[in-house]
C-alpha cells in the first residue's frame, strides 16, 4: 500500500511537522495519528482518534509541544499502516543527532523508531536540548571519542539523566601521526580522500574490541542506545553501520544512512574555520581540497569498511561471531528486540 522509500517526516521552519507519503493506489484517504510514545503503535493497542485525514500524500501537522518528540501512524482505507518519525532530531547543540529507526531489514521487518540513535558530541546541549533529550528515554550512551576529547569537552546530559555512560575510545592506528599533528595545529596528509579510506579500513583492522563492547552493553538489557563521537560521522558512522548490518539492513541502505551526515553538518563553515586555525606542514593555510574530503562523508569511505570485512572474514556471520562476539542466538535476540 505505502511506498516506504517515499514516507518521511520533516520539521518545518515554524517547528511544526510536514508528513509525506506515497501510495501505490493514489487517491486513498489516509488517517494520520500522532503520539509521543512509539510503543503505543508497536504494541498493537487502540489507535485512538486520527488528528486528520488526507488524500494529498502530504500533510502539515501542528506541533502541540515543541519540547517533545512525536511519532506518526498512517493508516490506509484498507487498514494497512506505517509508523513514521523525524530522522534528524531537533537539538540545536548537536546538529547530527539522528534516529536509526524505519530502515527495512532483509526479512521484511523494520527497525523500531525511538530505540537506536547516533549523534555528534553532546558537550554543547542547551537547557532546552537536555530536557528534550531526557524525554527520549535513552538508557545507554557510548562515547567513541578519545579520552583527551572526552576530558576537553565532556558529555553533559543534565543532573538528573539516568542513562549509563560508556567510554569506548576509538583510535585507528593509521591515524596516530595525524592526531599528534592535529594537536599541534597541523593538518598534513598528501591525499585526504585516500587517508579517509585508510582510516575506515583501520577501524576494522584494529578497533573491533570497542565495537564488540558496544554490542555487549546493548545486550545487557532492554537498552535505548545513543552512540556518538565528535562530529558523528566516522567513528559513529561505522558504529551505526555495524548496528544496521547486524540487524539485517542492506549495505545500500547503510550507505544511504551514512551519507545523511552531509545534510546535517555545517561542512562549509567548518572548512572556513579550519583553514584559519590550522596549517599544513610548511606553515601554509590548509586548502579546501584537503579539508573537504576529511569533513564530509563519501560512499567509498564506508564501503572501505565493508571491503576490509570481506577481505578478513569468511562471511558476515563469521565476522559477527569472531570480531563482534555475536553468535547466532545473540544476533537473533537483537533482531527480536529492535525490529518490528
Amino acid at each position: 500500500m505505502f511506498d516506504l522509500s517515499a514516507c518521511h517526516v520533516e520539521r518545518t521552519a515554524d517547528q511544526n511537522y510536514l508528513v509525506r507519503w506515497r501510495c501505490f493506489q493514489p487517491g486513498q484517504k489516509i488517517a494520520i495519528y500522532m503520539s509521543d510514545d512509539p510503543d503505543h503503535y508497536y504494541s498493537g493497542g487502540e489507535l485512538g482518534t486520527p488528528i486528520l485525514f488526507s488524500t494529498e500524500q502530504q500533510a502539515q501537522v501542528r506541533n502541540p509541544e515543541k519540547g517533545v518528540r512525536h511519532f506518526f501512524y498512517l493508516e490506509s482505507e484498507q487498514g494497512e499502516g506505517v509508523i513514521l518519525a523525524e530522522r534528524q532530531l531537533s537539538l540545536q547543540g548537536t546538529p547530527n543527532f539522528r534516529d536509526l529507526g524505519g530502515y527495512e531489514a532483509q526479512d521484511g521487518r523494520r527497525l523500531r523508531w525511538g530505540k537506536l540513535y547516533r549523534s555528534s558530541k553532546l558537550s554543547s546541549l542547551s537547557a532546552v536540548d537536555i530536557k528534550y533529550f531526557q524525554r527520549l528515554g535513552v538508557t545507554l550512551v557510548c562515547d567513541f571519542r578519545q579520552v583527551v576529547e572526552q576530558e576537553l569537552e565532556p558529555t553533559w546530559l543534565g543532573h538528573d539523566n539516568p542513562a549509563a555512560y560508556a567510554s569506548l575510545p576509538v583510535k585507528p592506528g593509521s591515524s596516530g601521526n595525524f592526531i599528534e599533528n592535529l594537536h599541534r595545529g597541523i593538518i598534513a596528509v598528501p591525499d585526504s580522500a585516500s587517508f579517509m579510506e585508510d582510516l575506515n579500513r583501520d577501524l576494522v583492522a584494529s578497533q573491533m574490541p570497542q565495537y564488540a563492547e558496544m554490542f555487549r552493553l546493548l545486550l545487557a538489557g532492554d537498552q535505548q542506545l545513543l552512540i556518538h563521537c565528535a562530529s558523528g560521522k566516522d567513528r559513529t558512522g561505522f558504529g551505526a553501520a555495524l548496528i544496521l548490518d547486524v540487524l539485517g539492513v542492506s549495505e545500500e541502505a547503510i550507505v544511504d544512512d551514512y551519507l545523511l551526515t552531509n545534510n546535517y553538518l555545517p561542512i562549509d563553515t567548518e572548512i572556513e574555520r579550519l583553514s584559519k586555525d590550522f596549517t599544513d606542514h610548511t606553515g601554509a593555510a590548509v586548502t579546501e581540497e584537503i579539508l573537504r574530503p576529511m569533513l564530509e562523508v563519501r560512499p567509498e569511505y564506508i564501503r572501505a569498511c565493508f571491503e576490509e570485512i570481506r577481505k578478513r572474514y569468511e562471511s558476515r556471520e563469521h565476522f559477527f561471531e569472531t570480531a563482534l562476539r555475536l553468535d547466532e542466538a545473540k544476533v537473533a535476540h537483537l533482531r527480536e528486540r529492535y525490529l518490528d
